[in-house]
């Protein structure tokens, strides 16, 4: 729906000119899927076996896809809580019980009814991770962030929190279920713990020696398989595999313990994936295939079913190559992560989760969803263009990925896109400082460190031959959350943040200069008490540097190499994801107001008051200003030219 408003501009302290302008919506573009996980289920009403997909969403909330594999179609239920869930998994009494994130609760989907029943909260808790069966008959769940195990009673679903036996861990990851249906609690990311609950003393005890090394398995006709290791009894002590090893002499394979299922034990051994069932000789080649994707489920011919982005497929025994089919039915839009204009004015964007990008139109409103942009997990936090390409930085493997809109899709071949370079085998994996060009035609993007560790690089990448140059902490042990650059220097903020820890304490988010000809930090300066320093801009005929730090702007001077005093106190804060600069100007939003702010006159103009709380905000090259909110995307027509 087009939406046309007449927004009168207000005034405030500062020197601001006023104009008039007109909001027009360009739609709801960005509409991936995130698919996290998946199982078998037979139609109570037809019989049929039907693939059932978690997605997330975090506007519509979480969805449960059932698909008919044999007719390729699929109907989709929004779940009443939730934006999406990990945890997945059937139980009797004709029921699904699904674990959601980002507010931690299990919910119940009844499979005669054909819809969600029940929600059971786990105060307190964002994340239900996995689930697990217990010997009291209760459902279990690890949570983020108090690392927590509860349980789902499946009569009263009540919900009991059995608290967090590992801290300062966030994270109970996974839970497994052993053969006496005790429950394996494995708890990261600070210090790895792994305990055995028991739910009849309901008491945490430590692991047996025997299973030192073992986080997560699956129990399978009386035995706990662990990756290639087998364990039985109250003691669990280690036995032979109760499987073969593959023909050929190979080395053994590795139980895949989300795929497998009382009937049917499945294993992996590189690209090869076997199928056993109890009593065989030996195991049987499913397929050896490069899946690049998850296998999520097998159904009751032995067939293996899974995900690879916005695709699923069916592995036939046998099959040399893998048919993917779109995932089909409806797709709800989802808010953008990000938001830039390339030089032919096209808006781009990406979801949170999916790894995807999309891009619009903006004169005919046609907006272009891609596939999976590289075969990781994660997702997309920005974009910068050279030369007609779009080059993009991902979470969560690290990948710095090239890709041509106008040449052919080439995913698969790893052509385009193509991922050009990855800095995740060196440490860092979410690119929370962003990613932009410098007057060199060099690609520079700022990186937070894996899970786990305290730290963030820069990363220098050369656009055509993927070589990248990494400058490792140059702040400290801190991620960067800002990059910006000129002739000269590279501008950088860091923060206290970590990936699967808590902020980390007893220091102070920084901003520093690096100069471009050494590599090394010129100037660095702590803002004490804050945690988080954003470099926004920099404009280097202006001599200015704009920074947020904790919300409040601050300006460098360059060439004095200070922070420039007498800042107005009342200058609007930053409260969006992506802004834009140009011409010695930064245009930013705070809540609903999209303003643009003169770096060197310090004025501030209000440029338009939006509908709902503005989350990006991009500059076209005919300087149209264009931002999103929630799930919609809009232009800012204005009277005259920015």
């Amino acid at each position: 729906m087009n939406t046309s408003i007449l927004v009168i501009i207000a005034s405030v302290s500062l020197a601001l000119a006023a104009s008039s302008a007109e909001i027009v919506h360009l739609g709801q573009p960005c509409q991936a899927r995130n698919v996290l996980a998946g199982r078998v289920v037979v139609g109570r009403a037809t019989g049929r076996e039907m693939f059932v997909l978690s997605n997330m969403n975090e506007n519509s909330g979480a969805e449960l896809i059932f698909i008919d594999p044999e007719k390729n179609t699929g109907t989709v239920y929004r779940a009443p809580a939730g934006a999406g869930s990990w945890a997945l998994d059937e139980v009797p009494g004709d029921r699904l019980v699904v674990g959601t994130f980002y507010d931690g609760v299990f919910m119940v989907f009844d499979l005669r009814k054909m819809e969600f029943t029940k929600i059971a909260a786990f105060s307190g808790e964002s994340y239900i991770w996995n689930l697990a069966f217990g010997s009291d008959g209760r459902v279990y769940g690890g949570t983020y962030g108090g690392g927590k195990l509860g349980a789902l009673d499946l009569e009263t679903y009540a919900v009991e929190d059995l608290g967090a036996p590992a801290p300062p861990n966030m994270y109970l990851r996974y839970v497994s279920a052993l053969p006496d249906g005790r429950i394996l609690c494995s708890f990261g990311q600070e210090k790895n713990t792994v305990l055995i609950f028991d739910p009849a003393t309901k008491e945490f005890r430590p692991l047996p020696k025997s299973m030192v090394g073992i986080s997560a398995g699956v129990t399978w006709h009386g035995y706990f398989l662990a990756g290639g290791r087998a364990f039985k009894g109250k003691t669990l002590y280690e036995v032979p595999p109760p499987f073969p090893n593959p023909p050929g002499g190979k080395s053994p394979a590795a139980v895949d313990a989300y795929v497998t299922t009382d009937d049917l034990l499945v294993l992996n051994q590189g690209t090869a994936v076997y199928a056993y069932r109890s009593g065989d000789k030996d195991l049987k080649l499913i397929a050896d295939i490069n899946l690049r994707g998850r296998i999520l489920a097998s159904n009751r011919k032995g067939e293996l079913l899974g995900v690879r982005g916005q695709d699923y497929f069916v592995i036939k025994p046998g099959d040399t190559k893998l048919h993917l089919k779109r995932i089909p039915g409806e797709s709800a839009p989802r808010q953008t992560h990000f938001l830039r204009t390339d030089d032919r004015g096209r808006l781009w964007g990406g979801p949170t989760f999916g790894q995807t990008l999309w891009f619009m139109d903006t004169a005919t409103k046609k907006a272009t969803n891609t596939s999976t942009i590289c075969d990781a997990g994660g997702e997309v936090y920005d974009v910068a263009f050279h030369d007609g390409k779009t080059y993009a930085i991902a979470y969560a493997g690290g990948d710095i990925v090239r890709y041509d809109a106008d040449e052919p899709w080439n995913q698969w071949d790893n052509k385009n896109p193509k991922v050009i370079a990855s800095v995740g085998a060196k440490g860092y994996i979410r690119p929370t400082g962003g990613a932009v060009f410098g007057p060199d035609g060099t690609l520079y993007s700022g990186w937070m460190a894996r899970y786990g560790t305290y730290g963030g690089a820069v990363a220098i990448t050369d656009p055509e031959s993927g070589e990248t140059e990494l400058i490792e902490n140059p702040l400290g042990e801190q991620a960067i959350s800002g990059v910006a650059v000129d002739s000269k220097c590279i501008y950088v903020g860091s923060s206290l943040g970590a990936n699967g820890l808590p902020n980390k304490t007893g220091e102070s988010a920084r901003f520093g200069v690096i100069d471009l000809s050494t590599r090394k930090v010129a100037f660095e300066h702590t803002f004490e008490g804050a945690s988080g320093v954003r470099v926004l801009a920099c404009d280097e005929k202006v001599g200015r540097v704009v920074v947020s730090v904790d919300g409040a702007l601050k300006i460098f001077d360059s060439a004095k190499g200070e922070f420039i005093g007498g800042m107005p106190a009342d200058l609007p804060a930053p409260t969006c994801n992506s802004v834009a600069s140009f011409g010695g100007s930064l245009y930013y939003a705070s809540e609903k107001s999209i303003v643009r702010l003169d770096i060197g006159a310090l004025t501030l103009e209000k440029l338009a008051e939006a509908p709902a709380k503005v989350e990006n905000v991009a500059l076209g090259p005919d300087r149209t200003v264009y931002f999103s909110s929630d799930i919609d995307v809009y232009a800012v027509k204005a009277d005259r030219a920015l």
